[in-house]
């Protein structure tokens, strides 16, 4: 597995004021700040692979970020219906398998966090569904979906992170899987502060002491919409150092309607947009 904390410099505006940012860096998207503790069954198409997470779209592939992965992911672990991380193998209902192969988009460049930051993993052996374990819907059409206010993040990334004397943050990793309702942030208002980095294939969220960061990676962005979960982003990166402020500096998302083509072409068919 890559564990990645690439960074790149970006200046950028206040969405509050017409203010200058002073340099800063984006790192990879991996914690639900703000969140509460999910349980088992809660959001059971997430899945949870080594330093990241993802969302399973059939019984045999997971979705998550490609920085999050690369070919030494290969025979690592995928876990569906898990809330608490310690005691996973002793849960009912909680399934493992390895993973097989890995495919990344084919216009991912490592070195430019900003585009198609998606992947696919095949795993050994299908998921079998449950209460626990179940597939994610995503629409071929999202911009109904877009119009929305709450969008949901969930994660087992960093919580309680306070900020150190020397300016840097610290924090604990959950026990728990975490979730919270982060507000959408508008495309066009997003990019008056990512500018030429954001790009019609992503989408924003943010809020006041609400947003993800590291441990969140891969993770999926969801609105409830008549009563199922529709998948609408892959957490990809967020502003170093802004985790309380993303209503400010948003986070950024692999925006999934883009890339419905490329999930069928490469399930080998078993995946289709709804």
């Amino acid at each position: 597995m890559r564990f990645v904390l690439s960074c790149l410099a970006l200046i950028g505006l206040s969405l509050a004021a017409p203010a200058v940012l002073p340099p800063e860096e984006a790192v990879r998207s991996e914690l639900v700040i703000g969140g509460e503790r999910a349980y088992q069954g809660h959001f059971p198409f997430y899945a949870k692979i080594p330093g990241c997470g993802g969302s399973l779209i059939t019984p045999k592939h997971i979705l998550t970020a490609a920085h999050c992965v690369d070919q030494s992911s290969v025979g690592d672990d995928v876990v569906m219906g898990l809330d608490d991380r310690e005691e996973y193998e002793k849960e009912h209902g909680v399934q493992i398998r390895k993973i097989i192969s890995v495919t990344n988009h084919r216009d991912y460049n490592y070195n430019n966090l900003s585009r198609d930051d998606i992947s696919i993993l095949e795993i050994d052996q299908p998921f079998e569904i449950s209460n626990y374990v179940q597939l994610m819907n995503i629409k071929r059409d999202d911009t109904e979906l877009q119009k929305k206010y709450w969008s949901l993040a969930i994660g087992f990334g960093l919580s309680n992170i306070t900020k150190n004397d020397d300016g840097t943050y610290s924090g604990v990793w959950p026990r728990y899987l975490q979730y919270a309702y982060i507000p959408l942030i508008p495309y066009e208002q997003c990019k008056k502060v990512w500018f030429y980095l954001l790009w019609e294939k992503q989408v924003c969220i943010g809020g006041d002491r609400l947003g993800v960061g590291n441990g969140d990676s891969g993770g999926p962005l969801s609105i409830l919409d008549d009563g199922k979960f529709y998948q609408i982003g892959v957490a990809s990166y967020i502003a170093t150092g802004q985790y309380f402020n993303q209503n400010k500096y948003p986070a950024v998302f692999t925006r999934t309607a883009s890339y419905c083509d490329w999930m069928t072409e490469n399930t080998n068919g078993a995946f289709h947009c709804l």
